[in-house]
């Protein structure tokens, strides 16, 4: 109809008109109702979801002071223990285990242990594997790293026991060695790591309660508290 319109106007009025139609032919063109629109492809989204769950190697080393608790002072002395742990680290917490090696001294005034009479001191031996351990720690902090962790322990133990073991490759001969027996317990830990490089270099500080049941070693449950330090290396940092 505005065509039929303007054709009828330029031929009534001239160029004036002319103008007019096709200015209104230009705005009617530029216009394109809602419903005519050429509909476009979305543009791609980016694929949602969390991260990849990311996992790196935490170990640490460390030198601790074992005291038994519930013992007689004069007799069981405060002792030494090396210690390994390494894990895998997922961030807020770490899955691995431990291995080490305890002494404790003990003093003693002609008793009988395993049918002989000692005098003087003799260490207490506890070689050690503690799997798995499972430590949640604070990996957010930029100074320190404070941790808990927990761990199921394969004790076993020496005191002044030996055996006899004989063979031969050729010729015969006899040896004797240390006889060590075996006991379960469990250890809990609570330490700080302080930050000393950015590359996840810490000075690891703590301590430890750990817990002996009866085996083949013991009559009765033990006990014994071991503060500690050592270096704690967080490749994750």
């Amino acid at each position: 109809m505005k065509r039929l319109a303007c054709t009828f106007l330029s031929l009534a009025m001239g160029a004036s008109a002319s103008t007019v139609c096709a200015q209104d032919a230009m705005s009617t063109t530029a216009t394109v109702p809602p419903g005519d629109m050429v509909s476009e492809t979305p543009p791609l989204q980016e694929p949602g979801g969390k991260k990849p769950l990311e996992v790196s190697f935490t170990w640490s080393l460390n030198i601790g002071v074992p005291i038994v608790l519930d013992v007689p002072r004069d007799a069981v002395r405060p002792g030494a223990n090396i210690n390994f742990f390494g894990g895998a680290d997922f961030g807020w917490f770490i899955i691995g285990g431990d291995a080490g090696l305890q002494w404790t001294p003990v003093d003693l005034n002609g008793q009988v242990v395993n049918g002989n009479v000692l005098s003087g001191r003799h260490p207490l031996t506890r070689i050690y594997l503690s799997l798995p351990e499972f430590r949640f720690q604070v990996p957010d902090l930029k100074v320190v790293l404070p941790y808990l962790s927990g761990s199921f322990d394969m004790n076993f133990w020496n005191f002044a026991e030996t055996g006899v073991a004989c063979g031969g490759f050729g010729y015969w001969w006899c040896g004797t060695y240390s006889v060590y027996r075996f006991t379960p317990g469990f250890t809990g830990k609570a330490g700080l790591g302080f930050k000393i490089k950015e590359s996840g270099v810490h000075i690891d500080v703590g301590f430890q309660y750990s817990f002996t049941g009866k085996g083949n070693f013991f009559e009765q449950s033990g006990w014994w508290l071991s503060p500690y330090v050592g270096v704690l290396v967080r490749r994750r940092d």
